[in-house]
């Protein structure tokens, strides 16, 4: 097995990351969106996964006050189902509960039963539906929450 490492998110990242995001999601984030996303590092929390040297998962959240939001995570297809996603998502939670966050909360499609199986097997549990979330399809999001113990 090789050794997979977590740091901040560079801008010299963005390629990779932009290959995992279009490989990933119906509708991905723009470069611009990832651009911005690290201009604001007091707020945010941007990862990237690295393995044998090369950049195999990202994951980007905002905090804001007690919060995090988890906006985006995701493992290049050929090193899915081995942990990563699961290395990464805890990073970002230690990262949150070190500044003072109580709690993280996401958004999923309602169709995407292997993310939603993935975040219950990692202690979210279902806690709402924000209808017509997505407006490329009109499909309803499940909002997710995580609650950090003492």
């Amino acid at each position: 097995m090789t050794e997979a490492t977590i740091r901040e998110m560079t801008s010299g990242d963005i390629p990779p990351v932009m290959e995992i995001e279009r490989s990933s999601f119906i509708t991905p984030w723009t470069e611009g969106m990832f651009r911005s996303q690290l201009r604001f590092r007091d707020q945010a929390i941007n990862l990237v996964l690295v393995e044998d040297g090369n950049v195999a998962g990202y994951a980007a959240a905002w905090i804001a006050y007690d919060e995090i939001h988890l906006l985006s995570i995701a493992v290049i297809p050929a090193a899915r189902r081995r942990g990563l996603g699961g290395e990464i998502l805890r990073a970002v939670m230690e990262r949150g509960k070190a500044r003072g966050a109580l709690r993280i909360i996401l958004e999923v499609r309602e169709g995407n039963a292997s993310a939603r199986a993935f975040y219950r097997m990692h202690g979210f549990v279902e806690i709402g539906t924000r209808r017509r979330y997505y407006s490329d399809t009109d499909e309803d999001a499940i909002i997710m929450e995580y609650l950090f113990g003492e």
